[in-house]
């Protein structure tokens, strides 16, 4: 009997490596990583003229090229639907500006986040109150319409705060705002990057709806995969500590909320850059500042250059 159960630890030990190293070498026999991405949410995924692309599809890529594998997208229909496809196997990781929860930590398992928001509203100026610059000034609409994305954190997060009948579900946070555009609904609210890019790309319905983008939560963005592979967890906190101390996070953020080249009428998407690329991108971006920052200085002191 201890002879058996000697041979049973032992087996369990040398089973232990083989099933941490599962996930990751699962993807690369298969020599492809399906992508779980948002529909219609900029700047985190977008598609035009049947090419996908923004900040959360440049990561992907950067994701595959570590891995060396190509990539695979889907977008589900609906926000709901991502954990779901996701533990059935049709995806192997949500790159999807998910907000970490402890409701979806039962579920899956999150990486280290890569992005902090906040909840945001769009709100036509007729309704909102004077002063209006926060989520929680929607409170003092009388009979509010409110528009949210289903499935997500906004919703959850209305439904705590508002009454269920002023709230109406929407399958992207696109659609919801161009539900305040029409006035079918008095507001609408998202994570404060979708308010921001939203508000700076509608410049021409400034007069007609307000963002309120003054932060009232602290929320993160972090990449979900199934419970069960640490070998995989692990790598993939390791892959977001290093484009965020390399600086890829902050050159992405640079490109898509400040250039904005992406909002273009006609945009064509460019060739995927690999790490070394962006690293390339982000030298000279900081170079550039540092040029910049000595001409300001130099402007100060007139003509007396010594």
């Amino acid at each position: 009997m201890k002879r058996l159960g000697f041979l049973i630890i032992a087996a369990v030990l040398l089973l232990t490596p083989c099933s941490r190293a599962g996930e990751i070498e699962r993807i690369q026999e298969k020599g492809v990583i399906t992508v779980s991405l948002n529909r219609d949410y900029p700047p985190f995924s977008m598609e035009k003229a049947g090419t996908v692309f923004g900040l959360d599809v440049d990561i992907a890529h950067l994701l595959a090229d570590m891995l060396n594998v190509k990539v695979r997208f889907i977008r589900p229909e609906t926000y709901d639907q991502q954990i779901p496809k996701l533990l059935a196997g049709e995806s192997d990781i949500i790159m999807a500006a998910m907000t970490r929860t402890v409701e979806r930590g039962l579920q899956v398992s999150f990486s280290t986040p890569y992005f902090e928001v906040s909840q945001a509203a769009l709100v036509r100026r007729d309704k909102a109150p004077s002063g209006a610059s926060a989520y929680f000034d929607l409170l003092e609409i009388k009979e509010l319409r409110l528009g949210v994305k289903v499935g997500t954190t906004h919703e959850a997060f209305a439904q705590q705060i508002f009454p269920s009948e002023a709230i109406r579900g929407y399958p992207t946070a696109a659609a919801a705002a161009q539900a305040v555009v029409r006035g079918e609904v008095d507001a609408m609210v998202a994570d404060s990057p979708f308010v921001q890019i939203w508000r700076n790309t509608h410049v021409q319905l400034y007069s007609k709806i307000n963002a309120l983008l003054q932060p009232v939560t602290r929320e993160f963005y972090a990449f979900a995969i199934r419970p069960g592979g640490p070998d995989f967890l692990n790598w993939l906190n390791l892959f977001v500590d290093q484009i965020r101390t390399d600086g890829t996070l902050d050159l992405l953020k640079y490109e898509y909320f400040d250039q904005m080249a992406w909002a273009a009428e006609e945009v064509k998407p460019g060739k995927k850059l690999n790490r070394a690329q962006f690293l390339k991108n982000r030298f000279l971006v900081d170079k550039k500042a540092m040029i910049e920052q000595r001409r300001k200085a130099f402007q100060g002191k007139g003509n007396n250059y010594e």
